[in-house]
């Protein structure tokens, strides 16, 4: 496969040609750097000695070379390789895609020193675009207005991937794993969705789709209300099935709607982010939050379905990636598959490689259903999944920060703790620890406060009628169980700066 990225200097050709080849495992070429490296000169050079009719052959000849030559690269073009008629026939064969990005924007964009077409005038950009946007209009359009370039990734690897169904069954519900699966959501009709979803992937759901606003907000009396309205309006029975498409909220919150509308409708989810995919979306737990509490009332209902697409999660911003890596990690270590993963493709994982995500979502989803399917109603065994949240969860309403990066370091204070007892090997909580750090900053735990975190620790749910709090342990891959924790074991290695000892 051939990916080629055409669009007006500026447009993020590179950038974001160089991130779909990370993600897609293809090499990235940019044409302008192979002239210049034929040539031993940059473009603004070779524009001023030899003419722009010379750099233009030149293109020709290193367009048909890759064409007849390569495979499995993504190639940017530059700006002006549409103006040749046989060029644009070459790349229809193509899988081209147009970056479109607004006038406006690439104006501010462009520096008019580097770029021979415009010398030290910007507003010749303006004629440029008039003279090519035709030409560009002719190749699949990618608008880039209201896109991050991962984002416009995301979009790009939606297009031409896709990859054979994988079956994951279970007593809990099914669950398939699908490169570019997203794409099904177009057949179903009752959708709901966030704004971010809609903004991204506005071709692959349905015109009447029900668009939420992101995150947490969405997870309330006011929207359940919205979304009861919603399907009152089209007089949908209890024989319909809910679509929920988004992260953990969205799906959070349409489970429980399918749960109480009319006492039970059909439920099929579609998490897009990483931390849903590997956890939140899957085992079936639904719910809202009220009165400043999160997740207080909720129900347990599983879906027909839960269909996972990596590539959407490629599309997330830093943090909200990172976050769904460590609820992965965890996932690990609880099950003891996946993590020679961590320890051997973390840079991979970061560079958001597909075929490394879809490997850790397969084993999350597996190993959660497995979890889950021993307790379904979160009364025993699957309190184990809380590794590293009872301090987490404290840090994370202190902060502020996303859920899994408070996790991480809720992971690595309670093995210090367990080390400090004698119930883990210092070897192993380091081993975890060196992935967690290379996956979270730790720095920016700093400023928090022990005494802070233990005030919201003993109000927390984890807590029991004797004051004791149980926690998982994990002394080696795959071996946790619970332990019941004084309190005032908490705080003290929370004020041990020295926590490895």
């Amino acid at each position: 496969m051939r990916i080629f990225l055409v669009g007006m200097m500026g447009s993020g050709k590179t950038t974001v040609g160089k991130k779909i080849a990370e993600a897609l495992d293809m090499k990235f070429l940019d044409m302008d750097e192979m002239i210049e490296m034929r040539h031993g000169k940059s473009v603004m050079k070779i524009f001023e000695d030899e003419g722009e009719k010379v750099f233009r052959e030149s293109e020709k000849r290193i367009l048909k070379e890759i064409i007849s030559e390569e495979d499995g690269v993504v190639v940017a073009t530059g700006g002006g390789v549409v103006l040749d008629p046989e060029n644009r026939e070459l790349l229809k064969k193509e899988k081209t895609f147009f970056l479109d990005v607004p006038l406006e924007e690439l104006m501010i964009r462009v520096d008019p020193f580097t770029r021979p077409l415009i010398k030290d005038d910007v507003n010749k950009l303006k004629k440029i675009w008039e003279e090519r946007k035709e030409l560009y209009m002719e190749f699949e359009k990618i608008p880039l207005r209201n896109l991050k370039p991962w984002e416009a990734v995301a979009r790009i690897c939606m297009e031409v991937v896709n990859g054979n169904e994988m079956i994951i069954e279970s007593n809990v519900h099914p669950l398939i794993i699908k490169l570019g699966g997203l794409k099904k959501a177009r057949k179903y009709r009752y959708v709901f969705t966030t704004e971010r979803i809609a903004r991204i992937y506005e071709p692959y759901l349905p015109e009447d789709s029900l668009i939420l606003p992101d995150g947490e907000e969405t997870k309330s009396f006011d929207y359940l209300k919205v979304c009861y309205e919603y399907l009152m309006e089209r007089k949908i029975t209890k024989d319909e099935t809910l679509i929920g498409i988004g992260g953990g909220a969205l799906t959070d919150l349409t489970g429980f709607v399918s749960s109480t509308f009319k006492r039970g409708t059909g439920l099929v989810l579609f998490p897009t982010t990483l931390l849903a995919q590997v956890d939140a979306a899957v085992g079936g737990k639904n719910a809202i939050n009220f009165g400043g509490v999160k997740n207080i009332v909720g129900t347990i209902k599983m879906p027909d379905e839960v269909i996972m697409d990596p590539v959407v999660v490629l599309s997330m911003d830093d943090d909200r990636f990172r976050e769904g890596l460590v609820e992965a990690f965890k996932m690990s270590l609880l099950s003891g598959r996946g993590l020679e993963i961590f320890v051997e493709k973390t840079t991979e994982l970061l560079k958001r490689k597909l075929s490394a995500l879809l490997e850790i979502v397969r084993i999350s989803a597996e190993e959660k259903l497995k979890v889950v399917e021993k307790d379904p109603n979160d009364a025993g065994v699957r309190k184990i999944l809380n590794l590293g949240h009872t301090l987490g969860h404290a840090v994370e309403s202190i902060l502020g920060i996303p859920h899994g990066l408070a996790v991480a370091w809720g992971i690595e204070k309670e093995m210090a703790l367990f080390v400090k007892k004698g119930m883990v090997e210092k070897k192993f909580y380091e081993e975890v620890r060196n992935v967690l750090e290379r996956i979270v900053d730790f720095s920016s735990f700093e400023s928090v406060k022990a005494e802070e975190v233990m005030q919201l620790v003993v109000n927390d749910k984890k807590g029991s009628r004797t004051g004791k709090i149980h926690i998982p342990i994990v002394d080696g891959p795959g071996k946790v169980q619970l332990v019941p924790i004084e309190p005032v074991e908490l705080m003290e290695v929370l004020r041990d700066e020295d926590t490895g000892n």
